[in-house]
Parts: structure tokens; C-alpha cells; sequence
């Protein structure tokens, strides 16, 4: 007895047979079609963008936005701007909230705790992000629901758009970043991303400035989160508009911070490679009066031999401290994903489908 070979209709759509499968316990089942005719509830969204003295842009940021979000929630966070962002802002339809504490990452975290819909979308408030660049992430987010997305920076003009002492210094926090998390991101800095409820509610924001992106990234990959990346367009900044990234002092806090979570991230990766440091120095040192020993059997070099041993008594404390450090970490991490599963992973929420029965026959 086989299955009438027909084509089903449903609605307005026409499913051909090759869509209807068997499934399990000897059952008929429809394969539904990966298309965009499949209805779909869209998600509550908000839009933040953190700004700090954009005047010059922000009014045809929030424009563009709610012309191609109609229904998304505008909110700019002001981060103690000095030329009537904030004014602007509300002028042009977005809801406005003040942070005076300075850094860009202080003023997206405040935000968060004031957000409770299930998608936030964060973009700068200087212009170089398209809005249809922004699309693509919430498209890319129905097609396929991850807790992070990233839209990676494409310029027609790269060499107005990207500093080349930035790209520079992104290609090396990304090799850093890859050897010590094994993970490569191709726009480490992009700041148009895509955060679903259970990852901006769950992860910490401890950083201050710039250094966000990567504290974003290096906890979405600690952490076990989906996260995929898309290319996005990128144009210049609104004119007028000038950046507030300053090449050295940002990038040594970057650098820093990169150093901090690899020691609370890895902490038996840091802390074995600095005790085998340790150790090498203290192995160095007692080289000379190990030799001096066996071949006179005197030890002439008193201080040195005390120096090799106390380096390498304290290379054996530091890998001892990083490997407590790893079980209590491994402790939390656990308790933390059993938490997590409380909000389930992102999942677009269709709307039912009334299919007719399929009898085999």
C-alpha cells in the first residue's frame, strides 16, 4: 500500500509530493517548505543605539530606523552628550534615556536592564550602518535563530572607512582571540549586532568603553551561545560626526581586557603558561649551581641555588592556583547552563498551519 501521489493543497499554497515524508512510529507527515511564504509571528524589537555627542546624525538614524522597523521600539541611550543629542533624538520619534556615566559599554548595559523585548538590535548613532544592513540581521534571525548575530563590515570604500592602523590592530585581537578561545571572528568590532532575550539577559557587561564588542564576543563563546556572522554594508560616518575612538589609549584597554577574561576564562591555560615561564627562569637559574655540584661537590653559588628553588617552588603554586580556579569555573559554568535552560534556546515563534490530512493508500 503506498501514498497517492498527488499534489496537496493548502491554502494558497500547492505542496507537490516530494514534500510528504514518512516520519517516525509509521506515521505521514508534511515537509513544510523553507520559504518565506511560511507565516511566522515576528518578534517584539527594540533598537538601541548608544550615543554620545551625534547631533550631527542621530535625527536620520532614528528616521531610517523607524521607516524600515515600523513596529520596532527606538531607544537612544545618551551618554552625556553636550550638543543636544538627546533633543534631537526625541524630535525625531525615538525614546531617550540619559546615562552620564561615560563609556559606551556603561551606557548599553543601563540600557539592557530597561529592555524586555525578546530581540534588541544595537547600532551606533553616527550613520554607518544601513538600516537595510540591520535587515539582514533580523531576516538572517527568522531564517535561522541564534543568540547573537554580527554583521560584518563591508565598505565600498575601505580605505575612507577603516582606518588602516584599526585594521591593523583588529587582525591581531582576532589572532589573540582565536588562539586563546579558539574562535576567529571576521568583524571583532562591528557595532550592529543582533542579541536575542536569553543572551542580552544573561550576560555580563563589566567593561567600560570601547572594549564591548570583544566582552560580547569572549562571553557568547565562553558561554555556549549561537552566534553567526553576515556582511553588512558600511558607509561613513554622518558629516559632522566625529569619532570618540582614540587608537592608543582604547586599544590598551582593549588589550587589557583581553588579559583579564583569558585569566577568569582560561585560568589553567594563563596560569600553566606563566608558571612554565616561572619554572624555565628557575630551571635557568639553577643550571649553574647543579653543574657547580656534581663537579666539585661544593655549592659555591648559595643564593642562585635558593633563587632556582623558590622559582620553581612557585612555579608548582601557580599551576596549582590555575587548576582550582579551572574546577571552580567548570562548578559555575555548570550551574549556569542548567539555569539557562529555564529560557530555552531563541526560536521564531510561527503562526499554526492547517494542513489536510494525508492517508496513505
Amino acid at each position: 500500500m503506498g501514498l497517492s501521489r498527488k499534489t496537496i493543497s493548502s491554502g494558497a499554497a500547492s505542496i507537490p509530493e516530494d514534500r510528504i515524508s514518512p516520519a517516525r512510529h509509521g506515521k505521514w507527515c508534511l515537509k513544510r517548505a523553507q520559504s518565506p511564504a511560511i507565516r511566522m509571528t515576528s518578534p517584539s524589537l527594540t533598537i538601541l543605539i548608544p550615543c554620545l555627542n551625534e547631533a550631527a546624525g542621530i535625527e536620520e538614524v532614528v528616521r531610517e530606523y523607524a521607516a524600515t522597523f515600523p513596529h520596532a521600539t527606538l531607544l537612544v541611550v545618551d551618554n552625556g552628550s553636550e550638543d543636544g543629542t538627546a533633543t534631537t533624538a526625541e524630535e525625531a520619534g525615538a525614546q531617550v534615556i540619559t546615562e552620564r556615566r561615560r563609556g559606551k559599554a556603561t551606557a548599553v548595559a543601563t540600557a539592557l536592564a530597561a529592555i524586555d523585548s525578546e530581540l534588541v538590535l544595537m547600532v551606533d548613532g553616527d550613520g554607518s550602518y544601513p538600516a537595510d544592513g540591520a535587515q539582514l540581521l533580523v531576516d538572517q534571525y527568522l531564517r535561522e535563530p541564534v543568540d547573537m548575530i554580527t554583521g560584518i563590515r563591508s565598505a565600498q570604500d575601505a580605505t575612507k572607512a577603516f582606518r588602516p592602523l584599526h585594521q591593523w590592530g583588529m587582525s591581531i585581537f582576532a589572532a589573540v582571540l582565536n588562539a586563546v578561545f579558539r574562535f576567529r571572528p571576521l568583524d571583532l568590532f562591528s557595532g550592529l549586532r543582533l542579541f536575542s532575550r536569553r543572551f542580552y539577559k544573561h550576560v555580563p557587561v563589566l567593561s567600560r568603553g570601547f572594549e564591548l564588542e570583544i566582552e560580547l564576543t569572549i562571553q557568547a563563546v565562553d558561554k555556549g551561545f549561537a552566534q553567526t556572522e553576515i556582511p553588512v554594508p558600511f558607509r561613513n560616518r554622518a558629516k559632522g560626526s566625529a569619532s570618540k575612538l582614540n587608537t592608543i589609549r582604547d586599544g590598551l584597554r582593549i588589550f587589557r581586557l583581553l588579559v583579564v577574561l583569558f585569566r577568569d576564562y582560561r585560568p589553567l591555560t594563563f596560569f600553566g603558561h606563566v608558571a612554565c615561564v616561572v619554572a624555565a627562569f628557575g630551571i635557568s637559574a639553577g643550571c649553574v649551581p647543579i653543574v657547580e655540584y656534581f663537579t666539585t661537590g661544593l655549592v659555591n653559588h648559595l643564593p642562585l641555588a635558593v633563587l632556582a628553588a623558590s622559582l620553581v617552588t612557585l612555579s608548582v603554586v601557580i599551576a596549582l592556583v590555575g587548576l582550582l580556579l579551572e574546577a571552580n569555573l567548570r562548578y559555575h559554568r555548570e550551574a549556569y547552563h542548567i539555569q539557562l535552560r529555564k529560557y530555552g534556546a531563541p526560536v521564531v515563534q510561527r503562526a499554526p498551519e492547517k494542513f489536510p490530512r494525508v492517508i496513505a493508500g
